[in-house]
């Protein structure tokens, strides 16, 4: 358990440079939902909840809204069509930044890079009723990631999620590897997952299939010291195009 909040702890540092100062590297695609919220438009929470179901959306992990939020917000922001961002996409939310809502791209997502999605003490959700493409995708601490279609990543799917954070995957999901540290939160594949399935230790996520030793399969470099800080070596790896796996 310290440990683990050793790592919690961490990301939430991280989470509050990255999304509070919006600057650093890439970080013309360093998105806050502030910025969406500006750009997208405001559908009014009576006909928002009626177009976009979060209860269907999120395989009723959500039974309402006030649960997520505490109070109903008054609008959904919505990007209608599909939205393609080339290089690496940083997003997430924190108190203190964003109207806490939820957020739907009504059609796909395209990230011409990695992607990362960190929520820090805020269960804001992103709903992609379309498919999500990514070349790596991390979802960390309270990120509440909902996906209508299909999940395509290129190489690393990585879950290091809170007890409130979620992952849904409606469709056909795959990835190159699929990275589990916590065993936290709840991550769905409703129509399954194809994917080499990796494990920092006994993970409930996994309990079902073969995992292998991530020590066996990532390099070295990830793994030499304290594992709370794996996901930001990862994600300064694949920021300057660095290999992550073993040869």
């Amino acid at each position: 358990m310290e440990e683990w909040q050793d790592s919690l702890d961490g990301l939430r540092r991280a989470a509050s440079r990255s999304t509070a100062t919006g600057i650093g590297q890439n970080a013309r695609n360093q998105v806050s939902f502030e910025e969406w919220s500006a750009r997208w438009e405001s559908v009014p929470l009576s006909e928002a909840a009626e177009r976009y179901d979060i209860g269907k959306a999120s395989d009723d992990l959500v039974e309402d809204l006030e649960g997520l939020f505490g109070d109903e917000p008054e609008c959904f922001f919505v990007h209608q069509g599909d939205l393609t961002i080339d290089g690496p996409l940083l997003m997430g939310n924190d108190p203190d930044l964003a109207q806490d809502t939820v957020y739907v791209i009504d059609g796909d997502l395209t990230v011409n890079g990695p992607m990362r999605f960190l929520n820090a003490d805020v269960y804001t959700p992103l709903y992609v009723t379309g498919s999500v493409t990514a070349r790596h995708l991390m979802c960390l601490m309270d990120s509440n990631l909902f996906i209508g279609g299909s999940l395509t990543v290129g190489g690393l799917l990585m879950t290091e999620l809170s007890d409130p954070g979620m992952l849904v995957v409606h469709g056909a999901a795959s990835a190159g590897e699929w990275l589990e540290t916590w065993d936290r939160g709840d991550v769905v594949f409703v129509d399954g997952l194809k994917a080499r399935r990796l494990r920092l230790s006994e993970a409930d996520y996994l309990e079902h299939a073969d995992a292998d030793d991530a020590a066996d399969v990532l390099l070295p470099e990830f793994l030499d010291s304290d594992t709370g800080d794996i996901s930001e070596k990862l994600w300064e790896a694949v920021l300057e195009g660095r290999p992550l796996l073993r040869p």
